[in-house]
């Protein structure tokens, strides 16, 4: 194939809805993506992105079931699960490359319910070729705009000093207060979990200047698109209410039922308590209305 004749997807670097920050995750889910997912629900007006993979860090995620329900928990509670391919590789050969994405789309439709329709190349490498499969496949191509380099752990030569550059480089980015910002991390560096994505969120001064942190696929104006069902989950963070809900919950299908089981057994016991009281009274009447017959009969 000539390379005139390839129709490149359009490589997404930016946000587009302005005042937007979305915050992404490459490589997991891994044994530290539950702390994350369970720190990001301490923050109900924050969602995230993660671009996971099947087969990467040992124990693979595919063979993991406590890596598995972080992903589930996340994507229950309105994040984003989107696609890093299966082996975190792209394959020259077509085929390959396609099926990588295949078995990918499989792993997350069998935790989650849903097929990704957001994807990003590892490492960000996805020349000409790759960008005109992805666009006849029909994914979107996500890249971004800051990078903290926490997977730089050699440069900087220890975690604190990681996390020292990493917070600068964001500094020196939020200095800019642009429209919005798509932000590059991964949870698989525990400084990362612990450190770095809670300076964003909550030391960085973002929030108070009226940005919120919302999923990729909501960055883009695109809520409706990140999975191939069209669904969205969990609550809206464009609402000024930050409670987290999830209409098809499991766990507000038992409060509901559980509520419901209260107010019969409050009727029940009601009832019981009323039933007591008529028996005593009864009881204590007893004696006159003994009295009474016997008058009756003597009379």
């Amino acid at each position: 194939m000539v390379l005139a004749n390839y129709v490149k997807t359009n490589v997404i670097y930016s946000c587009s809805v302005n005042k937007t920050i979305a915050i992404t995750f490459d490589d997991g889910p891994h044994n530290l993506s539950k702390s994350l997912v369970d720190y990001l629900m301490t923050q109900s007006d924050v969602k995230a992105t993660f671009f996971t993979v099947g087969k990467l860090h040992y124990p693979f995620a595919i063979d993991t079931q406590e890596y598995q329900e972080a992903m589930k928990k996340a994507h229950d509670v309105g994040y984003q699960i989107a696609s890093h391919t299966f082996e975190h590789e792209i394959s020259s050969n077509v085929d390959e490359f396609r099926n990588s994405l295949t078995l990918q789309d499989d792993f997350i439709e069998k935790v989650t319910g849903d097929r990704p329709r957001y994807f990003r190349a590892p490492k960000g490498e996805c020349e000409e070729a790759c960008q005109a499969n992805l666009e006849e496949w029909g994914y979107k191509l996500i890249q971004w705009d800051v990078d903290t380099k926490d997977w730089d752990l050699e440069t900087s030569g220890s975690e604190s000093k990681r996390i020292e550059d990493s917070i600068n480089v964001l500094k020196e980015k939020f200095a800019e207060e642009k429209e919005n910002y798509l932000i590059l991390m991964h949870d698989t560096e525990n400084y990362t979990i612990s450190d770095i994505a809670p300076w964003i969120i909550e030391k960085s001064g973002m929030r108070e200047k009226g940005y919120r942190f919302v999923t990729v696929a909501e960055c883009l104006g695109d809520k409706s698109g990140m999975y191939i069902s069209g669904k969205n989950y969990g609550n809206d963070t464009s609402s000024t209410n930050t409670s987290i809900h999830h209409e098809d919950s499991p766990i507000s299908e038992v409060i509901q039922k559980n509520h419901t089981n209260n107010i019969f057994n409050g009727n029940e016991q009601s009832l019981n308590s009323g039933t007591s009281t008529i028996s005593i009274k009864l009881i204590s009447l007893l004696p006159f209305l003994l009295m009474s017959l016997t008058y009756l009969f003597l009379f």
